[in-house]
């Protein structure tokens, strides 16, 4: 129910919000860096918050086990990234405060200062990495229902009713943005919706390996994300190009800007590839899920290298 009721809310909460977005000039304005051309409202999280919270009190009011450690830690980030899209904030306080609710909600997870330690890191590093994906339409609408489908599965058959409880509210709500966001873009989630959900994705993690789910597969379906990432900061740290500045070279990126290939069929790809990592961690052995692992994310990395020349010859034949 808590499900259903959070992609109730979002879906109807969506429209209130774009039109809110425009009047206060929350816009995402093009430029040479962008995917789309028009301005569009930034700062969707919102309506995804309030069916994330909706979803949380249905789910409440009826007896289940509800995580609120891991909703406070998302909705005081999803807080940091509302004021950051009003006003940009410098990146050393927006870190301080990833690493402070990562360490509070690892603490109040898995407990103790190691808790608090792996907390921080991994709330950190999931924030940045969905700040950092959220660049094409439906992406981490579709990626982060992957996510909660799997949190949600892994929950009920792994006796951590709490765990389940996160992973529906998080198909719910990302399920609910997906209409204004996967076909054609009326709102994009901003830095609301991105620490929001990167901060839900770490409470899935910090929640099941308290209830000693098997951690594999609660990391599994956001290692395509966290890969793309870390490689393309490891190619830029090679050049000693700047870390921080904003560019066009992830995987997803160039199978758009080169590729030519729509947004959604690329999105589609990249969930389609996290689902398939939790599906192998979650119904085979540890040594087939991780050559399996191996394998689909090589596939994927390597995409521009082995796609990328037929889509061009495709491009420069149809012009």
């Amino acid at each position: 129910m808590g499900a259903v009721v959070a992609l109730v809310v979002t879906l109807g909460a969506a429209p209130l919000v774009a039109r809110a977005l425009s009047r206060t000039g929350t816009l995402d304005v093009p430029n040479h860096r962008s995917s789309h051309t028009v301005p569009v409202p930034r700062g969707g999280g919102l309506a995804c918050a309030a069916g994330i919270a909706a979803g949380a009190a249905v789910a409440a009011a009826l007896g289940s086990e509800v995580p609120w450690a891991a909703l406070a830690a998302a909705a005081v980030l999803g807080v940091v990234g509302l004021v950051d899209d009003r006003r940009t904030m410098p990146a050393l306080p927006r870190l301080v405060a990833q690493l402070v609710v990562g360490a509070a909600l690892g603490w109040a997870t898995v407990g103790g200062p190691l808790g608090a330690v792996v907390g921080a890191a991994l709330v950190a590093l999931l924030v940045n990495v969905v700040n950092f994906m959220d660049g094409i339409n439906g992406i981490t609408g579709l990626t982060v229902a992957v996510v909660g489908a799997t949190a949600w599965w892994a929950g009920a058959a792994h006796g951590s009713p709490a765990l389940a409880v996160l992973g529906a509210l998080a198909v719910g709500s990302a399920a609910g943005f997906l209409p204004w966001n996967a076909v054609r873009a009326r709102l994009f989630l901003g830095d609301v919706g991105s620490y929001l959900f990167g901060a839900l994705v770490a409470g899935t993690v910090l929640v099941g390996a308290a209830d000693d789910v098997p951690l594999g597969l609660l990391l599994a379906p956001t290692a395509v994300y966290v890969a793309d990432v870390l490689v393309a900061l490891a190619k830029r740290a090679w050049r000693r190009a700047r870390l921080t500045e904003a560019h066009r070279e992830h995987v997803y990126q160039r199978l758009v800007d080169d590729g030519g290939l729509p947004h959604l069929a690329v999105a589609a790809v990249v969930a389609g590839a996290a689902a398939v990592l939790a599906a192998a961690w979650g119904l085979t052995s540890a040594p087939v899920a991780a050559a399996v692992s191996v394998v689909v994310l090589a596939a994927y990395l390597l995409a521009p290298a082995w796609a990328l020349p037929s889509l061009r010859r495709r491009k420069e034949a149809a012009a």
